[in-house]
């Protein structure tokens, strides 16, 4: 979650007006705040580029050729909330910095006539950069070295990197064939970490998040709560209570490999949810400890994806995928969450969506 000041946490609870803008920064035409008459910023954490944009500005904008300002040709853009504080001034909130991605119109105009325009993090950037030639991590070098170089190669070496794993392990060298984005998350995944693009667009790395993390923001029913809907989701499907994560060996050499296993949550390994197993196997794993750290964080992932709730409150632009809710609800009395994807509306009357997971189900009535 976005550090928020006091003043902006308590203005979050009470009625209070907003405004948004988009900074776009042309590399031929400059810089201009656009002014936005609607859109919403995306945050996914199941998606190879976690935060998207769609924004909607004055028609007077269309690019007519590739260098205008709203051209996708190497545009960038930030999205900002403002959040209108008692005193009067405006605390400022990034959702997002990345690269135009897209602009459309429609015509004949019938209506507002407004342009649409699609901003993408800059994720999207590295992952189409695919590779001319097959290459090779370097050898003996730090994992987290190997990430930044990997992203830096696309993006330029003045990137921002934040790595929250302290870890300097070494990776074993493998073949980078095509996709640079899914090297990268090869090597995240040896490290039992995610890699992605924070709202100031900065590279972070950082540990897998997890229900044992104190809740950064509680959503209340009732009087004076921000919870306006609640839809629940029970399902078998992405959900599994053991990982098996292995090496891979070529040289007849038994393969190491760990297990993590479900012992405490509703659907734990050998209950009534039965038994049911996630593989997964990389080059990159060579030592039984390795592999453990995988598994672990792997099936940190997947507890509680089957018990989903779908949360319509009151919006909350700090929040962000991975962040750890408190729920509060008479009927089921307080919940955990992990934050899985979210939006944030750039209007006065939009609500926020919120999808989250959580292995903590309600009782039984």
């Amino acid at each position: 979650m976005w550090s928020l000041s006091t003043q902006a946490r308590i203005a979050l609870t009470q009625s209070h007006a907003m405004q948004a803008r988009a900074t776009v920064s042309s590399p031929t035409y400059g810089v201009l705040t656009l002014p936005l008459s609607g859109g919403s910023v995306e945050v996914d954490a199941t998606s190879k580029v976690r935060r998207t944009a769609t924004l909607q500005t004055d028609p007077r904008w269309w690019p007519h050729s590739p260098t205008d300002l709203l051209s996708p040709y190497g545009s960038t853009c930030r999205v900002d909330y403002g959040i209108v504080l008692p005193s009067g001034d405006t605390e400022w909130v990034p959702l997002l910095t990345g690269y135009l991605d897209e602009t459309s119109r429609t015509r004949p105009i019938t209506g507002s006539g407004d342009l649409t325009v699609k901003v993408a993090d800059p994720a999207q950037r590295v992952a189409e950069d695919r590779l001319d030639v097959p290459a090779q991590t370097i050898a003996n070098a730090p994992a987290v070295s190997e990430i930044a170089r990997l992203v830096k190669a696309t993006l330029g070496p003045q990137l921002d990197v934040i790595d929250e794993t302290g870890s300097s392990a070494s990776a074993s060298v493998f073949i980078i064939e095509r996709e640079r984005w899914d090297a990268v998350e090869k090597l995240a995944d040896f490290l039992a970490a995610e890699p992605f693009f924070d709202p100031l667009g900065r590279l972070v790395i950082r540990p897998q998040p997890t229900l044992s993390r104190n809740p950064v923001w509680t959503i209340r029913t009732g009087n004076r709560g921000s919870l306006l809907t609640a839809k629940d989701k029970r399902s078998r499907e992405q959900v599994y209570n053991r990982v098996v994560a292995s090496g891979q060996r070529t040289d007849g050499v038994p393969a190491v490999y760990a297990t993590a296993t479900d012992t405490t949550s509703p659907a734990y390994y050998g209950g009534p949810f039965g038994k049911k197993n996630r593989f997964y196997t990389s080059e990159l794993l060579t030592t039984t400890a390795q592999c453990q750290a995988t598994a672990d964080a792997l099936l940190a992932r997947t507890r509680g994806v089957g018990a989903q709730v779908e949360i319509e409150a009151l919006v909350n632009p700090a929040l962000d995928s991975g962040d750890v809710l408190a729920v509060l609800d008479p009927e089921t009395g307080e919940t955990r969450h992990i934050i899985d994807k979210l939006s944030i509306p750039l209007t006065p009357d939009g609500t926020q969506s919120i999808t989250t997971r959580s292995d903590e189900l309600p009782a039984e009535t």
